[in-house]
């Protein structure tokens, strides 16, 4: 082998290095944070489900092994159904979820807020587009201008996107 081409194996190895180690947005985060986006935009009470028990058990790995964290979910579109108090008067309202699954939605919502502090955001357009009135949010959910929006902010200041299927 060459030495040119051992040169430039060296310095691809070194490039392909360097995309592993840096976030999607080509900085690196020195903080020791470990920073999460999961993205809800579906009318799935199971998926929904399913986004709260992985939100869990990367929380639950986190905070058993001492590492720092921030964990946002942002809501638009169909997930707004899950971030207010009743769907009652909404078009949401036709969705039968199963009771023992909503209570289990409810109640891990509000453990992951309260006990994980994990952050839930909605998107306003859909607040607006939905005629949902702010009030009508569960307590621990904040509003966004924008779910769209904030999913790119997020993602540019190094949150790994995560959208169950």
């Amino acid at each position: 082998m060459t030495m040119k081409r051992m040169l430039s194996g060296f310095v691809l190895g070194f490039a392909l290095l360097g995309m592993l180690i840096l976030p999607p947005s080509g900085k690196a985060d020195n903080s020791g944070v470990k920073k999460a986006v999961y993205h809800v935009d579906f009318s799935s009470a199971k998926r929904m489900n399913a986004t709260l028990r992985n939100i869990y058990n990367l929380v639950n790995y986190y905070t058993t092994n001492n590492i720092d964290y921030d964990v946002r979910l942002v809501s638009n579109s169909a997930g707004v159904q899950f971030m207010v108090k009743d769907v009652k008067g909404t078009k949401f309202a036709r969705n039968k979820i199963p009771a023992k699954l909503a209570k289990s939605i409810v109640e891990m919502m509000q453990s992951l807020a309260d006990g994980y502090n994990v952050k839930f955001e909605q998107c306003n357009i859909t607040l607006q587009r939905t005629h949902i009135d702010k009030s009508r949010l569960k307590s621990f959910v904040s509003v966004v201008p924008s779910g769209q929006v904030r999913l790119v902010e997020l993602e540019g200041q190094g949150y790994a996107y995560i959208k169950v299927k």
